[in-house]
């Protein structure tokens, strides 16, 4: 590639870049999805998915990269998970051993 291929390129992608940050149309691959509504989990079914996995209190926590205390506080029902944790728990519901698939956790 040339150095005026090279120019021309980057010159249309940051084109392209521009119109996708205006919201005007553009050849930017971009599509437009539907994303699921956020689940929402009692402190049992929190529980229960945690018992699912075979995991205690502690391994949960560095799974979902959370505080014991704030698992705790979920199994209890003094506290929410946030939204990205209840993605993570929604994930975790419908496909439990996506963490071993991914080597997040050895058994």
């Amino acid at each position: 590639m040339t150095d005026d291929q090279f120019f021309n390129e980057l010159q249309t992608s940051l084109g392209q870049a521009i119109d996708h940050a205006k919201d005007e149309p553009s050849k930017a691959r971009t599509k437009t999805v539907e994303i699921k509504e956020l689940a929402h989990f009692t402190s049992e079914e929190i529980k229960s998915l945690r018992l699912q996995m075979n995991l205690t209190q502690k391994s949960f926590a560095a799974l979902m990269g959370v505080s014991i205390k704030a698992i705790e506080s979920w199994e209890r029902g003094t506290n929410q998970p946030s939204d990205s944790a209840r993605r993570l728990l929604e994930i975790l519901r419908n496909e439990p051993h996506v963490v071993e698939d991914q080597g997040i956790i050895s058994v």
